[in-house]
């Protein structure tokens, strides 16, 4: 059984109503004619699921799904620019609304994107045996990164439409994906300023805390911007840059209304720390290039879009 086949045996599995089975599987002690009705109704339900093993949706044309079917059910995926070979799905769900899906290929990878109108999360892939877990917020939403050895995958819930997206790719190429399909959906997960090149976006585990990391260069120098939720609100707040190195100067400001640590060499690197007590986020910059204190203030100030702005 492929593995495409196999998924729609769960999905169908789990569209299924609980009770409907329970009931047809329920036989009555003293009343052999109702047992033999409920043993044909267990069969029958048993000749559904094994059936599914072959289903198509009956309004699927022969051609395949096209864009246009999806758009039927009130859904537009939003691809990479950079998308080929797309194919689009409508899988079976627990409610009337199917599961719109599309399988793509981005930079050699294989990249399925599904989304589905539910009222609450939901996990609308096949469990994996996942090896690490990281949930932060961006972009205006609460996303989880999970992955192991061979697959990471991301999802988010929206606009009363719960998404996702698995692929063979590492963690960090999988979240650039999610980045392009944010900007698509009129959203954005990185935090570059206008002019940067060479964006990246990541997230992972650092002492404890759930790092969202944006990478990217801005007129030859190379900056690492970070953010982290905290629960720790006192004035000895963490350093989140990951930057260890002996610098020529350090210092105290503010960026915005936020203490702030800075540490430099002059036209080196550098870096600024700072710390939002309110919704409890703390945010880090660092260069390898180019660092002053003016520019290091400049730069973080022209990064920094407070949490409340968000809401």
């Amino acid at each position: 059984m492929s593995e495409r086949v196999y998924e729609r045996f769960l999905l169908f599995m789990n569209a299924v109503d609980n009770d409907l089975l329970e009931e047809a599987l329920a036989v009555p002690k003293h009343r052999r004619a109702v047992a033999w009705r409920s043993l044909a109704a267990a069969a029958a339900c048993l000749c559904v699921v094994v059936g599914v093993l072959f289903w198509q949706s009956p309004s699927v044309p022969e051609a395949g799904v096209t864009a246009a079917d999806l758009a039927g059910y009130g859904y537009e995926l939003p691809l990479p620019a950079d998308a080929r070979n797309v194919i689009y799905d409508l899988l079976p769900s627990s409610s009337e609304t199917p599961i719109a899906q599309a399988e793509f290929d981005r930079g050699g990878h294989a990249v399925t994107l599904r989304a589905w109108k539910t009222d609450e999360p939901q996990d609308i892939f096949y469990s994996e045996a996942w090896t690490d877990q990281v949930e932060w917020s961006a972009g205006g939403a609460a996303l989880t990164l999970r992955s192991n050895d061979k697959t990471a995958q991301v999802s988010w819930y929206s606009g009363q439409i719960q998404w996702s997206v698995r692929s063979d790719m590492t963690p960090a190429d999988l979240l650039d994906t999610v980045d392009s399909i944010f900007s698509t959906l009129g959203g954005q997960l990185n935090n570059a300023p206008e002019g940067a090149g060479d964006i990246h976006y990541n997230a992972f585990h650092l002492d404890g805390l759930a790092v969202g990391e944006t990478t990217f260069t801005l007129d030859g120098v190379g900056c690492v911007y970070r953010i982290a939720l905290t629960y720790d609100t006192s004035s000895d707040f963490a350093d989140i840059s990951g930057v260890e190195e002996e610098f020529g100067h350090r210092a105290e400001a503010e960026v915005g209304w936020c203490p702030a640590r800075l540490a430099w060499n002059d036209g080196g690197a550098g870096k600024v720390v700072w710390f939002d007590v309110v919704p409890g986020q703390l945010y880090s910059l660092s260069v390898d290039a180019g660092a002053s204190r003016e520019s290091l203030l400049d730069l973080a100030g022209q990064l920094f879009l407070p949490a409340q702005d968000e809401l």
